[in-house]
């Protein structure tokens, strides 16, 4: 019977190494966590049966990009599989289209929703349970509240690590400001790219226009991986530190 794990820090090495080769790995979501958590598998376990099942898989990328995306699954020997997931039961992955097959270990990488905090509170949200916010991150039912990240439903923020630092840098100098008795800045959303890597040697990343929209232009290989590395040890710093990403 196969098994499914969340990506809880810890569970998935062990899992992984529990399995005998010729093994069959799902990794379900076709979004970046996805897409790196695929290519990972398949790059450290190339003995394993690697499948990445998404409604699209690398649909966040076009172009170029998108090719490059596949095409670095497909050198991994990774499977892909456009597709959406239904249900994961006794070891077998069923596809919204029908189709089903078997899988020693699934692994989730998807958005299944945000923490009920907010809506609980009695704060204002969303559809999608997000607290509603005004221009300065506040809470349109209370001033006094901050929300950031994925529990807030800033105006042009998706769900991404990137904007979470940013928004809560913001949201810091606001209340500062407040403080002094000074008025804060309103909050913006400036995109600059997306990038995902594929094992330890490549990566992709395409440019953005600041409202997220996709540019044409691209970077691939060594150079997308040095650029990814940099952005991560920054998000990294940004943690540790509180300065932001």
């Amino acid at each position: 019977m196969g098994s499914t794990v969340r990506p809880i820090p810890g569970t998935v090495p062990v899992a992984l190494a529990a399995l005998h080769p010729g093994s069959r790995v799902t990794v379900i979501g076709g979004g970046a966590t996805g897409i790196e958590t695929a290519a990972e598998v398949a790059e450290a376990r190339p003995d394993l049966r690697v499948r990445i099942v998404g409604s699209s898989v690398g649909g966040g990328f076009s172009g170029r990009a998108y090719e490059r995306v596949r095409s670095g699954l497909a050198g991994l020997a990774v499977d892909i599989v456009d597709d959406g997931v239904t249900e994961v039961t006794g070891g077998v992955v069923h596809l919204r289209s029908g189709a089903a097959f078997a899988s020693d270990l699934t692994l989730w990488a998807i958005v299944s929703g945000v923490p009920g905090l907010a809506a609980r509170s009695g704060l204002r949200v969303d559809v999608d349970g997000r607290a509603v916010v005004d221009e300065y991150l506040r809470s349109v039912d209370d001033e006094r509240i901050f929300a950031v990240g994925d529990c807030a439903a800033v105006p042009g923020a998706r769900f991404a690590c990137a904007l979470a630092a940013p928004q809560a840098a913001h949201a810091a100098d606001a209340l500062a400001r407040l403080i002094e008795g000074r008025r804060p800045e309103p909050y913006s959303p400036r995109y600059v790219a997306r990038a995902v890597t594929l094992g330890r040697k490549n990566a992709v990343g395409q440019f953005t226009r600041p409202d997220d929209s996709l540019r044409r232009a691209c970077v691939t290989g060594r150079t997308a991986v040095v650029l990814k590395e940099l952005a991560s040890r920054g998000g990294k710093y940004g943690a540790r530190t509180g300065t932001g990403a």
